[in-house]
């Protein structure tokens, strides 16, 4: 059994999911391929995840018309906060001071996901294929790739985009190597009740083992993203409600007063992993595919979507010069995406990965230079304002 499509997207996740809302006003025919049934109940895991948007991603869910059906599950971001444990020195940056209601926003995955599922349900060119994973692709008489699937089909198409995470069996396939850094941390992720109001600030604290973000979640809760040495990780999961808690709030400290555990734990291995290339004969490779960051500035989902929204703008942009004539695996239009997308793309990966390095970093003296840096970060209006735009995604 086979069918044909014009774009076939591997991977059903938020990148995936989001690039196919995208192409559906195109007309394009689109085949959503994922491993996971999109009606399995979420685990522990996934009810713990959040996503913290930037205010540049919101916008560009408005233009999908997609914000309206999280707007309700999203917490906004006004103001951040950066500090760094057992050393003076912080940055504070006010979302109110360039004239904005929030510098972005907190929200769940499983809301995300249901925005994204809800509309994919009513797109006529879109096709679900799920639960099926991706094993293979090869390519046909007309050089158009053909990709088998676990129970057997095949589906057929003129563009194959992996979506598919940062162990992507898409970039495996198409022969596309990747440098892989391991930090040898792991994110814990939960949801913690503070005895004071958060009052929408983000909190990102950097200790020697990793950063501790604690994010606005609800007016009341707080989403923390911990990220500890892997062992310390297992350890801290498997630990009691109390002694997890106890932890915690020796880590973060008391500008919240005491923090109570509100809802499941998680955890899932740090590492940069960055592909050669971002594409390939007919063959694209968007989000954690291409280049999976540390959660440190909370950047990578924001990454993501650019990639996914650059891809169908250019998409549709192409379509419309060649109208009948468009071909949407042509080499040099995927080849302007990756040209496009290659500053951004390394600007963050370099940035994130610049900022988990200093403040991993154990020489002697080093914390107290940070210190000085953030304190003279707090001073320097031009730089404030550089990292604000950095975090809203407006860069």
């Amino acid at each position: 059994m086979s069918r044909e499509y014009d774009i076939a997207v591997v991977g059903g996740g938020l990148a995936g999911a989001s690039l196919a809302c995208a192409l559906a006003d195109t007309g394009l025919s689109v085949a959503l391929i994922e491993a996971v049934a999109f009606d399995t109940p979420a685990d522990d895991n996934l009810r713990a995840r959040t996503t913290a948007l930037a205010w540049g991603t919101r916008a560009m869910f408005e233009s999908l018309d997609l914000w309206g059906a999280m707007a309700d599950a999203a917490a906004a971001i006004e103001r951040l906060h950066v500090s760094q444990a057992g050393h003076f020195g912080r940055v504070t940056v006010a979302a109110d001071e360039y004239d904005l209601p929030a510098l972005g926003y907190v929200v769940p995955n499983t809301a995300m996901i249901a925005a994204l599922r809800d509309r994919l349900a009513v797109q006529a060119h879109v096709d679900i294929i799920a639960p099926a994973r991706f094993e293979s692709l090869d390519y046909n008489g007309q050089g158009h790739p053909v990709l088998t699937l676990d129970d057997g089909r095949a589906v057929h198409a003129r563009l194959v985009i992996g979506a598919d995470g940062q162990k992507s069996a898409v970039r495996a396939a198409l022969g596309i190597g990747a440098q892989v850094d391991d930090y040898g941390q792991s994110a814990i992720i939960t949801v913690v009740t503070p005895e004071r109001a958060h009052e929408g600030c983000a909190y990102e604290r950097f200790l020697p083992g990793g950063p501790l973000a604690l994010l606005p979640r609800t007016p009341d809760t707080c989403a923390a993203v911990w990220a500890v040495p892997t062992d310390e990780a297992t350890e801290l999961c498997s630990a009691s409600e109390t002694a997890f808690a106890q932890a915690l709030n020796v880590a973060f400290g008391h500008r919240l007063g005491a923090l109570t555990l509100a809802g499941p734990r998680g955890a899932y291995p740090l590492a940069r992993v960055l592909a050669d290339q971002a594409v390939a004969p007919r063959a694209a490779l968007i989000g954690n595919a291409g280049h999976a960051l540390h959660p440190a500035a909370a950047q990578g989902f924001n990454l993501s979507i650019r990639d996914a929204l650059g891809m169908a703008d250019i998409i549709r942009e192409h379509q419309g010069l060649k109208g009948d004539a468009f071909d949407p695996g042509d080499a040099d239009m995927l080849a302007a995406w990756a040209e496009a997308r290659r500053p951004d793309q390394h600007r963050v990966a370099n940035f994130t990965d610049g900022i988990v390095r200093l403040f991993s970093n154990h020489l002697p003296g080093l914390g107290h230079a940070r210190g000085a840096g953030l304190f003279g970060l707090s001073l320097a209006p031009g730089l404030r304002a550089d990292m604000a735009r950095r975090s809203m995604g407006l860069a």
